[in-house]
């Protein structure tokens, strides 16, 4: 029978250094195939209809939609995320993948669902919209300063996106920490990494929090 693969995800606020740490994974996770198999990387907002609206959102490309919409949005892009079938427009989603042994490794879910609507929107209307989804075999939390990645996003960002302004922010990491407490409680395995340190270093974390859950 067909070893099942690990769906791992990485969660963090926007300049957190989620896009570096994925980068750094892929790049081991590929050269180490022979040992741990092979691995599909993703990301959310996807590619698929509903993603491409929010990413028209989160751009300001939109006119403003009510936070309730933006949180069905996404999650209906993230059922179609670990549902979808496949064809020539979009990929086999998550549930099809890990069924057929590959690992998977998603730069968000529902972690930063919870953390970034439940500033407008209840969060136990934004946790009952999402009860379909798979839970995660690791969370990989990022927890950086809000100065810190501010001034990362600064380095790489043309434009502000929405859900970008200080304030914010501040109130979404403080959700991302307290949620993510909850979730720990209710037995998700979720592992909280200090990314206000060298990315090597970091990731040497992220590193090992892999290795340990690939090996049950």
């Amino acid at each position: 029978m067909l070893e099942k693969g690990k769906f791992i995800v990485i969660e963090g606020v926007d300049g957190s250094g989620i896009s570096t740490q994925t980068g750094f994974l892929q790049k081991w996770m590929t050269e180490n195939e022979n040992k741990i198999g092979r691995t599909y990387f993703t990301k959310e907002p996807t590619d698929g209809p509903a993603g491409s609206i929010i990413r028209l959102a989160l751009a300001k490309r939109l006119k403003p939609l009510d936070e309730r919409v933006m949180a069905l949005l996404f999650a209906a892009d993230r059922l179609d995320h670990l549902c979808s079938q496949g064809d020539e427009q979009q990929k086999v989603g998550i549930i099809n993948l890990i069924e057929n042994g590959f690992n998977v490794v998603s730069d968000r879910y529902y972690l930063s669902s919870f953390a970034y609507q439940s500033q407008c929107v209840d969060l136990n209307w934004i946790r009952e919209i999402n009860r379909y989804s798979l839970q995660p075999d690791l969370t990989l939390l990022l927890q950086v300063p809000i100065e810190e990645s501010a001034q990362r996003r600064n380095k790489s960002r043309i434009h502000d996106e929405l859900y970008e302004r200080e304030d914010y922010l501040i109130n979404i990491s403080r959700n991302y920490a307290s949620i993510a407490n909850c979730l720990q409680s209710e037995g998700e395995n979720i592992v909280i990494i200090n990314g206000n340190r060298d990315k090597n270093e970091v990731f040497e974390d992220i590193k090992d929090a892999v290795s340990k859950t690939l090996n049950r």
